[in-house]
This record gives structure tokens, sequence and C-alpha cells, in this order.
């Protein structure tokens, strides 16, 4: 799915090549850890050692990922976005409506912890 969006945004995206590499190796790490990665690092989780290089790494992963999306955003959607009328405003507000609304339909009882010491 992801590889089928940057293929999509390839229009976009080809004056960059910055966030065409940022894409590409943030594809390559996605598929690493949905498909590899606790296949070939669960023996880290025994040792307190193994757990501290797995955050590192994992770290690692967040920030490629962040200055993916941080800089796709700044090069390419943001200046669509921006041609076709749509505020960072605007989305902020949408998003904190969504947020919102997700948040109330998980509000409900079958949620909620229930004292059973009766």
């Amino acid at each position: 799915m992801m590889g089928k969006l940057i293929k999509r945004v390839e229009p976009h995206t080809s004056a960059y090549p910055e966030v065409i590499d940022d894409l590409t190796n943030s594809l390559k790490r996605r598929n690493h850890l949905v498909h590899n990665f606790w296949r070939e690092r669960i023996q880290d989780m025994i040792s307190e050692a193994g757990r501290a290089r797995l955050c590192t790494d994992l770290k690692a992963d967040c920030r490629l990922l962040t200055q993916t999306d941080e800089r796709f955003s700044e090069r390419v959607l943001d200046p669509i976005m921006e041609s076709m009328g749509i505020t960072a405003e605007a989305v902020a507000a949408q998003y904190a409506k969504e947020r919102r609304e997700a948040m109330a339909r998980y509000e409900t009882e079958a949620f909620t912890v229930e004292d059973d010491s009766d």
C-alpha cells in the first residue's frame, strides 16, 4: 500500500530527490519492521542490554519516519493543500474534531472498568 502511494506522488516529488530518498528508505524500514523485526530481534527482549538496543533502534526508526513525514509535508503536501485553499488551521481543526468523535465512541460502558468485588 505504501509503495503504491509513493508511486502516486512521484509527479509531485520528482523535484525533491531528498524526499524520494526519504520515502524509499522509510518504505524499506517500514517493511522490515512489519515483516522481519520481531522475528530477527525477539531474543533481545531477554536482557536489559538487548531491550536497550531495541529501544535505540526503534527510536532511530521513529526519527526516520518523522523526518520523512515532515520533509514530505513541507516540500510537497503543504504547497498542494495551500493551492487548494486548505490551511494548516483547518487540518488541525478537522483532526481535533475526528479525535473527539473517536474518543467518544470508545467511552462506552464496554470499555470501562467495573468493580467486581460484590
